[in-house]
């Protein structure tokens, strides 16, 4: 593995973030332990506790169980804050307390009345306007030097709402500027930005689309208590160290690592599912082109995928050799990588849909040989269906989500011949995402522009959809819990994780700690189906969210 590497492989392969922990180490001892009381001295039961350690860039999030007691366990050594949070109120943050081997006690208070509650919505986007879609009335730019740029390079892959709604710092909208020039640089017929246009924009939209005001740490948690089975989960929440590495999905490896796309910068990162220590590998420079990785994906073999778009790869990494493999996408047949979800198909071919080309893609690693399937219902609306999450059924049929057509796609990988199937809905914002497949074979998918869960039968293809308790949460991406048959989902607007039992037809939402995580891809551990594993671009975060006995 990548911690075991010798001085000369880590040289030349890696960057690691060092935190002056022990890679070889068995689960950290220390721990902190205290109660949860509110103003009058009275214990609080369902509390929010956050231990964090600004140095580690870690945050603990516990829930005070009976007579307000809570416990933080296996934390790293280091120095450490506390605060609780619940029932509208909050404590004050404890002082620095430093933990070891041996346990330390904070006890808190819940005495200052917590702020007005961050609505849901997109980061930066509170009101949830969300006008991604084609047939809404898009957002019109500000008048200035940089609008004819935003008007007619920044079209070429989506519409200007999508741009408008945000407002972030400088440097996010650099980062923002420099992750689409790479989309464009891999699409045959783009036009790129020149220098001098880049600069332009950037200081448009920096001046003219800037940051909202910060939301206070814990204005998204509710503000009631925690009860029942939400008393029983913890949260480990990372902030990844490079600002803007922009992590879009994360996946997690047959040993419980944790790893990250950084979309922002070109490397793949991996999280240490027992030491919590950050590496970072670069991807691999092309034609003197610097690589720019997106999703990521772990293989049947234990080894991680992911899509270079400036460079049209698709890259697989080995973590035991701490080597990349790399395929060539053909030009003349596929018009752009911009893959946005990648499957792995039992006949050994990989498969990925590209976003903003309208097409389904194929590749035979053996071969080397890659094919690529329009999408038919972008082709009679003149512009992408979007193709997004997909899956695999137990027939071997590839199943995909066309997020600007509301319809869901099945492709033959036999013949190629893909057939379409509307989601029974009336709405025209209903945007299905990403899916996960049960252990009966169902699919299961997020509907994130109407915030519900489909499940999709493939025998029969009969849908049938779900709404949680959240409104407007954009339910993202499904991922099933296959020991337990249950299927978990990530809530990107509300900044929580949720579990849906199909039996009881009950949903069980977890809060995250921050707001605007913009939590995206989420995975269930496979050798832990009680740890999900989740990434959240804007947020620049990872980490897990687990249940406990």
């Amino acid at each position: 593995m990548l911690n075991h590497m010798s001085a000369k492989k880590a040289i030349m392969a890696v960057v690691i973030v060092a935190f002056g922990v022990c890679a070889q180490a068995a689960d950290y001892a220390g721990n902190i332990r205290g109660t949860v009381k509110d103003g009058s001295g009275a214990p609080v039961t369902g509390a929010f506790v956050k231990v964090k350690n600004a140095e580690k860039r870690l945050t603990f999030m516990v829930i005070s169980q009976a007579q307000g007691r809570y416990t933080a366990d296996q934390l790293p050594p280091g120095k450490y804050t506390v605060q609780g949070i619940g029932n509208g109120f909050e404590s004050a943050l404890s002082p620095e307390v430093q933990v070891s081997s041996q346990a330390a006690t904070v006890d808190v208070s819940l005495t200052n009345r917590l702020g007005p509650a961050y609505s849901p919505g997109w980061p930066g986007d509170p009101g949830g306007r969300q006008m991604w879609r084609y047939d809404q009335p898009e957002l019109q730019p500000v008048a200035g030097a940089g609008q004819e740029v935003l008007t007619t390079k920044c079209t070429q892959c989506h519409n200007l709402s999508r741009v408008l709604i945000y407002r972030v710092e400088r440097s996010s909208w650099n980062a923002t500027i420099t992750k689409m020039r790479n989309y464009i640089k891999g699409m045959p017929g783009a036009t790129d930005l020149t220098e001098q246009e880049t600069a332009t924009l950037l200081d448009y939209m920096s001046t003219n689309y800037g940051a909202l005001e910060r939301p206070h740490p814990n204005s998204r948690l509710p503000r009631g208590l925690m009860s029942g089975d939400g008393l029983k989960y913890k949260v480990v929440d990372f902030e990844l160290p490079e600002r803007d590495s922009m992590p879009h999905d994360g996946t997690v490896d047959f040993e419980g690592n944790g790893w990250v796309g950084e979309t922002g910068n070109g490397h793949l990162g991996k999280l240490d599912g027992r030491t919590l220590e950050y590496t970072r590998i670069p991807a691999p420079p092309v034609r003197g082109k610097p690589g720019n990785v997106s999703n990521v994906w772990t293989s049947p073999e234990g080894t991680i995928w992911t899509v270079d778009n400036t460079n049209r790869l698709v890259l697989e990494y080995d973590p035991k050799t701490a080597k990349f493999t790399t395929w060539e996408a053909p030009k003349e047949s596929m018009k752009a990588m911009g893959a946005n979800t990648m499957v792995f198909h039992p006949d050994g071919t990989r498969w990925g849909t590209a976003i903003g080309s309208n097409q389904v893609w194929k590749l035979d690693p053996k071969t080397k040989q890659f094919a690529s399937f329009d999408v038919p219902a972008g082709a009679k609306l003149g512009r992408s269906a979007d193709p997004y999450g997909m899956a695999i059924s137990p027939d071997g049929k590839i199943w995909f989500a066309q997020r600007s057509a509301d319809l869901m796609g099945r492709i033959d990988p036999t013949t190629g011949r893909i057939e379409e199937f509307p989601v029974p809905l009336q709405d025209k914002y209903i945007m299905p995402r990403r899916m996960g497949v049960d252990a009966d074979g169902n699919l299961w998918v997020g509907l994130h522009g109407v915030g519900k869960l489909m499940k999709i039968d493939y025998k029969t293809t009969k849908m049938t959809v779900y709404t949680p308790r959240q409104e407007n949460g954009g339910v993202y991406m499904v991922s099933v819990d296959l020991k337990n048959n249950i299927p978990w989902m990530t809530m990107q607007h509300a900044d929580k994780i949720a579990r849906f039992d199909p039996k009881t037809e009950r949903f069980l939402e977890l809060p995250l700690p921050y707001p605007e995580s913009d939590v995206r891809r989420i995975q269930v551990d496979p050798n832990n189906p009680n740890r999900i594993w989740y990434a959240g671009e804007m947020g620049n975060r990872m980490g897990y969210v687990e249940m406990l006995p």
